[in-house]
């Protein structure tokens, strides 16, 4: 169990770094838009892929010290860490997504005004 959680706070770690680097680039190139979750799932996915052929296809036969690491059982653990750190930021995006689309449903950020003129009572959209 210690094992597990410490690779899901690892991918955790992982996947606030992607975040935190998709946000950089997009404040220094507006004009790249980069999905952070869809690249950490990605990264996810190949971790994954390159664990299962780490673990089953070179560790399976290792003879010496590393037949004292039975590779079969702390890879359901990882697995599991991979699987369920993707899930979390997928729900994470879409929690974002839905609030964005709640606020702006509820016209709090398309009513945003200035007023540009008290005399002549002239308005400027946010």
């Amino acid at each position: 169990m210690v094992n597990f959680v410490c690779f899901l706070l690892w991918n955790l770690a992982l996947l606030f770094a992607v975040r935190v680097g998709c946000w950089l680039i997009g404040c220094t190139r507006p004009d790249i838009t980069l999905n952070g979750t869809r690249i950490f799932v990605g990264l996810m996915a190949i971790a994954l892929v390159f664990d299962t052929a780490v673990t089953f296809l070179v560790f399976a036969d290792a003879g010496g010290p590393w037949q004292a690491h039975n590779p079969s059982e702390t890879y359901p653990e990882r697995a599991f860490a991979y699987v369920l750190a993707a899930l979390i930021a997928v729900l994470i995006a879409w929690h974002a997504r839905r609030q964005d689309s709640r606020t702006t449903r509820n016209g709090a950020a398309a009513t945003q005004e200035i007023e540009t003129s008290a005399y002549s009572k002239s308005t400027l959209p946010m």
